[in-house]
C-alpha cells in the first residue's frame, strides 16, 4: 500500500534549507565586539603568503617584497624567507619599518582596541561589500590617544564579521608624520579574523607621501614551504634582525 505520493515522499526526504535571518546593526556590532580580536592561544598555526609594494611618489622610488609571515600557536608572529626588489630607500625606511613594527607592537597597541571603552559608534548605512550586504559603523574615538582612529567599521550583515576597517588616526605617532590612513580588508582563518589587505597612505614631513599596499593569503598546504619549517627560531626582516613577538589589539 503506497501511503504517501512519491512527489510527497521526495519532498520529505530532502533537507530542510533554513538561511539564517540577518542581524539588527547593534546586533551584528554586539557579536563583533564580543569576538576575541586578537589571536588566542591555542588556535592552529598559521601560514600566510606576504606581498608588499611601497612607493615614495614624490621621490619616484618603489620597491616590493614577498616572503612569509608565519603565526605560532602563542600568537608569536614571525617573518621568513623576504625577497626584495626595488630601491633601497623604499626597503629600510617603509616596508623594513613596517615589518618590524607588525612584530613588535608599541606597547600602547592594547590601548588602542575598537571598543565600546576607546569609540563611540554610530550607525551610518548598509552597503554592498563585493557581493556582501554590509553595515556601516561610523567611528570617533573618545580621546586623543596614540593608536586610536576616525573612521568606519564594516559588518557583515549575517554574522558580524569585521569585513572592513579604515579610519585616519587621530594623533600623529611621530613628529615626522603628518596625516596616516588605513583601510584594513579581512578575512576569516581557522575561525580567526586576520587581515587579507592592508592599505597605508602616509604622508611625511620630509619624504611627502609614502603608500604601501600589504597582502597576506592564507597557505594551506604545508608540503609548499619548500626548506621553511613554520615552528623554526630564525627568522630575518628584511634588515637581517630577529623579528618576532606576541601579537595584541586589533
Amino acid at each position: 500500500m503506497r501511503l504517501l505520493p512519491e512527489s510527497v515522499t521526495l519532498v520529505l526526504l530532502l533537507p530542510g534549507f533554513c538561511p539564517a535571518p540577518p542581524l539588527e546593526p547593534w546586533e551584528a556590532l554586539d557579536r563583533y565586539l564580543a569576538r576575541p580580536h586578537d589571536w588566542q592561544p591555542g588556535s592552529a598555526d598559521s601560514v600566510f603568503a606576504l606581498q608588499v609594494d611601497a612607493s615614495l611618489p614624490k621621490l619616484r622610488k618603489q620597491g616590493s617584497m614577498s616572503g612569509l609571515r608565519l603565526i605560532s600557536q602563542a600568537g608569536q608572529v614571525v617573518y621568513r624567507g623576504l625577497r626584495f626588489t626595488g630601491d633601497d630607500l623604499v626597503k629600510t625606511a617603509v616596508i623594513a619599518r613596517f615589518l618590524n613594527n607588525d612584530a613588535e607592537p608599541p606597547r600602547q597597541a592594547g590601548r588602542a582596541g575598537v571598543t565600546r571603552e576607546n569609540y563611540s559608534f554610530v550607525y551610518h548605512r548598509t552597503s554592498d561589500y563585493n557581493g556582501q550586504v554590509t553595515y556601516v559603523f561610523r567611528l570617533a574615538p573618545k580621546c586623543k590617544h596614540i593608536g586610536l582612529f576616525k573612521g568606519e567599521l564594516w559588518l557583515d550583515k549575517s554574522t558580524g564579521a569585521p569585513l572592513r576597517l579604515w579610519g585616519d588616526l587621530v594623533k600623529s605617532p611621530s613628529i615626522f608624520i603628518r596625516s596616516f590612513r588605513f583601510v584594513r580588508d579581512y578575512q576569516d582563518v581557522h575561525q580567526c579574523t586576520v587581515p587579507l589587505r592592508l592599505l597605508l597612505t602616509v604622508r611625511t614631513r620630509i619624504a611627502g607621501e609614502a603608500k604601501m599596499v600589504v597582502w597576506l593569503h592564507s597557505v594551506e598546504d604545508r608540503s609548499t614551504l619548500t626548506g621553511t619549517d613554520a615552528r623554526g627560531s630564525d627568522s630575518v626582516t628584511s634588515e637581517g634582525s630577529a623579528c618576532r613577538s606576541t601579537k595584541g589589539g586589533d
